[in-house]
């Protein structure tokens, strides 16, 4: 009789106790001036139950790279020529003007202000043209569209990790997320004081 309640109390205890992986993200100043911290979640639970826990970075960091954003014109358009300039600071400024240049179908100022100069001397290279340019990003214009607005969103809630390796910043999607989409990774090269997209593969 004495041994049915440590007994059940332990069976009580082991059905109680569930496993639960926790992972704690950092968000960067960046992305939480651009996005405000009220639209983002600070947690969120996975489908495979893992809990993540995100933080940021706040305080001067922060001003000081908002007060730097807010004297940049990301897209200026010259009164008298009608001339479009884009300029790109962070990766989500690059990923917003190709996606725009897609939507559009403006294949001229995708290949002159969005990307990079290595891509650009590619194209130009024997043996290929910036026909071949037009044709790859008009070819696969939906699965292009639908990596990079992905990117673009899901970069704060852990689907896109980033890497740097020689001044290109590289965005790749998490296995869970990659095996649905064509393109799985763009890559970004910092010239001069400006981003441009280095390649999406």
């Amino acid at each position: 009789m004495h041994t049915l309640v440590p007994i059940c109390i332990l069976f009580a205890t082991l059905l109680g106790c569930e496993t639960q992986k926790v992972e704690y993200r950092h968000r960067p100043t960046w992305h939480t001036v651009l996005s405000g911290t009220a639209g983002l979640p600070q947690e969120e639970t996975r489908a495979d139950g893992t809990i993540v826990i995100y933080n940021s970075t706040a305080g001067a960091n922060s001003v000081l790279l908002q007060e730097y954003l807010d004297t940049i014109v990301l897209e200026e358009i010259d009164e008298l020529t009608g001339e479009t300039t884009l300029r790109s600071i962070l990766p989500e400024h690059v990923l917003t003007h190709t996606l725009t240049c897609l939507r559009d179908c403006n294949w001229e100022l995708l290949f002159e202000q969005i990307i990079s100069t290595p891509m650009k001397q590619y194209y130009r290279s024997e043996g290929h043209s910036e026909k071949e340019f037009v044709a790859f990003f008009a070819d696969n214009r939906r699965e292009l569209a639908m990596t990079l607005q992905r990117m673009h969103g899901g970069k704060g809630f852990g689907e896109v990790t980033t890497t740097e390796n020689n001044g290109v910043i590289t965005y790749t999607f998490i296995p869970r997320i990659a095996r649905n989409y064509t393109f799985k990774t763009a890559s970004f090269l910092r010239e001069n004081d400006y981003l441009k997209l280095h390649s999406v593969r």
